[in-house]
C-alpha cells in the first residue's frame, strides 16, 4: 500500500513538474511576443517624474512666412540681349515666388535692372546704369506660388556688359523675399545721319561752300568712323555720277572731308587740298572719338564732320553719288 501511495505521488510531482515547465515556456513566449508587438509602437512619453531622464513632446503651429524665390530667369534664360538703336528694349523679368502661406498673401511685387559693374540695388534710376519697375504683375501658378513678372524699357545707351535683375515679393504681413538673375547687355554700334549731303549749286572747276553733316551715336559704345563712297556702285572709283557732261563721273578724290575743324568761307582748289582728307572708294577707319549718350534729358552724343566737293571739267546737269558712314568701337580709354 505504500509502494503505492509512493508510486501515485511520484506520478503527481511529475504531473506538476512538465505543467510547470510548459506554464514557463508560455510565460516566455508570451513576453517575447509582447516585446516584438511593442517594438513597432513609439515609445510611451510621461511628463511628470522619471527615474534618470523625463521627454516631453513639443509642437507649434508656423504663423506667416515670407515669400521665397525659385526659377528667376531674365528673358527666359538667355544669355545675352541686343539693344535697339535709337529706342527703347523692353526687357522681361521673371520669378517663382513660393509662400506656404498661400500664393494670395503675396500682396505686392517690384524688381530692379542694373548694371552689376557700375551700379547696385537701391541706388537712383539712371538710362546708363539703373532701372526700377514698382508695380510688377503677380500671377498665380499654384496654391503656394505665383510669378512674380516685371519688364524694364531698355534704352538703346545703356551700359554693354553684366547686368543684374533683382526681384522682390512683399506679403501681407510686411515680409519680403527676393531673387536675382544676370544677363550680359550687348555691345551696340549705331550711327545716326541726315538721309542726304546737298552742296547745292556748284560751278565747273570750283570747290563747293562746306556742309557740315552731323553724326549722332544711337549705340552703347564710343565710334570711330570708317568712310567711302561711290558713283553708282561700290568701288567704282567716283563720288558721284552726273546726267550730262562729256565725263559724266566725278572721281572719288574730288570729294573731302575734315573730321575736326571747319573751314568757313570760299575756298581755292590749294587751299581746298590742303585742309580736308580724300574720300576713298574703299572704306578706312578714321578717329572720332564719339561717345555714347550719358544725359537721360537730351542727347549730347553727337559730333560734326566737314564736306566739299570739287567740279572737274567734262561734267554737267544733276549729279548723285553715295558716302558710306560705318561705325568702329573706339579703344576704351
Amino acid at each position: 500500500m505504500v509502494k503505492k501511495y509512493k508510486k501515485i505521488n511520484k506520478k503527481i510531482k511529475s504531473n506538476l513538474k512538465v505543467k510547470r515547465s510548459r506554464l514557463g515556456i508560455w510565460i516566455f513566449l508570451e513576453v517575447v511576443l509582447c516585446v516584438i508587438l511593442f517594438s513597432f509602437f513609439p515609445e510611451s512619453i510621461f511628463a511628470g517624474v522619471g527615474e534618470n531622464n523625463v521627454t516631453v513632446i513639443t509642437n507649434l503651429t508656423v504663423g506667416n512666412v515670407f515669400p521665397e524665390f525659385t526659377n528667376l530667369t531674365i528673358e527666359d534664360n538667355s544669355s545675352n540681349v541686343a539693344l535697339i538703336p535709337n529706342s527703347t528694349k523692353k526687357i522681361y523679368c521673371s520669378g517663382l515666388a513660393t509662400d506656404y502661406n498661400g500664393w494670395n498673401d503675396i500682396s505686392y511685387g517690384w524688381g530692379e535692372f542694373f548694371d552689376n559693374s557700375n551700379s547696385l540695388y537701391g541706388e537712383e534710376d539712371d538710362n546708363n546704369i539703373h532701372y526700377t519697375n514698382s508695380s510688377c504683375t503677380i500671377d498665380e501658378e499654384s496654391m503656394y506660388s505665383a510669378w512674380i513678372n516685371c519688364s524694364f524699357d531698355v534704352w538703346y545707351y545703356a551700359n554693354y556688359g553684366t547686368w543684374n535683375c533683382t526681384l522682390f515679393a512683399n506679403d501681407t504681413k510686411g515680409r519680403e523675399g527676393s531673387g536675382d538673375d544676370t544677363i550680359i547687355i550687348s555691345s551696340l554700334l549705331a550711327l545716326g545721319l541726315p538721309d542726304s549731303i546737298n552742296y547745292g549749286e556748284v560751278n565747273l572747276t570750283e570747290v563747293s561752300l562746306e556742309n557740315i553733316t552731323n553724326v549722332t551715336n544711337y549705340g552703347n559704345v564710343k565710334i570711330n568712323l570708317s568712310l567711302s563712297g561711290y558713283g553708282f556702285k561700290p568701288e567704282d572709283g567716283n563720288a558721284m555720277n552726273c546726267t550730262l557732261g562729256s565725263i559724266k563721273n566725278i572721281s572719288i578724290e574730288h570729294e573731302k572731308y575734315n573730321l575736326t575743324d571747319s573751314n568757313e568761307g570760299i575756298l581755292d582748289l590749294s587751299q581746298f587740298i590742303a585742309n580736308y582728307t580724300n574720300l576713298t572708294s574703299f572704306p578706312k577707319v578714321k578717329e572720332f572719338n564719339l561717345d555714347y549718350r550719358q544725359n537721360d534729358t537730351y542727347n549730347e552724343a553727337i559730333n560734326s564732320t566737314y564736306w566739299r566737293i570739287y567740279i572737274p571739267a567734262g561734267v554737267s546737269g544733276e549729279c548723285m553719288g553715295n558716302i558710306v558712314f560705318g561705325a568702329v568701337q573706339a579703344p576704351e580709354d
